[in-house]
């Protein structure tokens, strides 16, 4: 039986819109924000909200679902939003791209535009996102960044918290053998090992019982033309007066080809570290409450006027005693 061109056209139309209203198989996927402030601390009770696409198939066979998403902040400031999008033929979530910029609405506060947000990369089923506020030409008032995985997420959201530094204390004897050094550095999320940013404490003690001396290691990783070559650290002492205090330099590193030197854009690392007083290290410790989330601020300084702002948990401190005093009992 042979079929007219208009009667092909038609079965055509018939089957593309059989296909059209059949429902694509979808999988429900989930964004995890923490949303912090300028000073690093959590901001509660905000809603990041958005809407993104998903899009699978060729270009005349193409299948699109848009979903919208929500979600409101904890006290950590973590709130996790539940995503719909297709499923790839090996079940996992399609890419869901930003099909509008996202809106982020503090307590109190009109909505704030904010970058188009994407999920689930190479499939992967959970995404995570850090959201801080302050100037980014590329996403308005908040940067917006990227975290790895779970592990990395909790070490931000959880920063807070004692249990955090318990569960990932490291411990090593001192070179001589007879003391002990114990450092949160496995607490912290690094950017990368091409591009590390993390301080951290130590606590060392030389014989059981005896004194413990308390240091901030901190790896800094820039773009410049020159070496910052942070000199000090500024920061509130035990009187509640300002101080300051020299760094000690541990390494120095540049990765520079040609191309970066004519541009300015050269990779520095630093590694500089000094000793806090040990009675405001112990004071320090003693200001941890449970539940709350406070720390205490110090500025990194340079004598060509670089400087960086690093928090460190007053839970940090706490942990990093605990375990010290802990070892001491053994």
């Amino acid at each position: 039986m042979k079929l007219s061109f208009s009667a092909l056209c038609a079965l055509s139309l018939a089957a593309l819109s059989s296909q059209a209203l059949a429902a694509p198989p979808s999988v429900q996927g989930t964004a995890r924000f923490l949303v912090l402030d300028a000073q690093d601390a959590p901001l509660m009770g905000t809603t990041v909200s958005g809407v993104c696409e998903a899009n699978l198939g060729s270009f005349w066979n193409r299948e699109t679902l848009v979903s919208r998403w929500s979600c409101a902040t904890d006290a950590d400031g973590v709130c996790t939003a539940p995503v719909t999008t297709l499923a790839q033929p090996d079940g996992k979530p399609a890419p869901c791209r930003g099909s509008e910029p996202s809106t982020i609405t503090e307590k109190g506060a009109s909505p704030a535009r904010s970058s188009y947000h994407a999920f689930f990369p190479k499939g992967v089923a959970t995404s995570y996102t850090l959201l801080k506020k302050g100037s980014s030409w590329k996403h308005g008032e908040y940067e917006f960044r990227s975290i790895a995985n779970e592990e990395a997420f909790q070490s931000l959201a959880h920063r807070f918290r004692v249990g955090l530094y318990a569960q990932r204390m490291q411990s090593a004897p001192t070179p001589d053998g007879k003391g002990t050094v114990w450092s949160t550095e496995g607490a912290h999320y690094q950017e990368g090992k091409d591009f590390p940013n993390l301080t951290y404490l130590t606590a060392q003690r030389e014989v059981a019982g005896g004194p413990v001396t308390v240091r901030v290691v901190s790896h800094l990783s820039y773009i410049d033309f020159t070496y910052h070559r942070y000199t000090s650290a500024v920061f509130d002492n035990k009187a509640g007066a300002s101080s300051s205090v020299r760094l000690q330099p541990l390494t120095e590193k540049v990765v520079c080809n040609m191309r970066d030197l004519l541009e300015r854009k050269c990779t520095h690392h630093e590694a500089v570290e000094f000793v806090l007083d040990p009675a405001l290290a112990l004071q320090l410790a003693q200001s941890y409450q449970d539940g709350a989330r406070t720390q205490w601020s110090l500025r990194l300084t340079s004598a060509a006027g670089h400087e960086r702002r690093i928090p460190i948990a007053h839970a940090e401190f706490a942990a990093l005693f605990a375990a010290a005093q802990s070892g001491a009992q053994r």
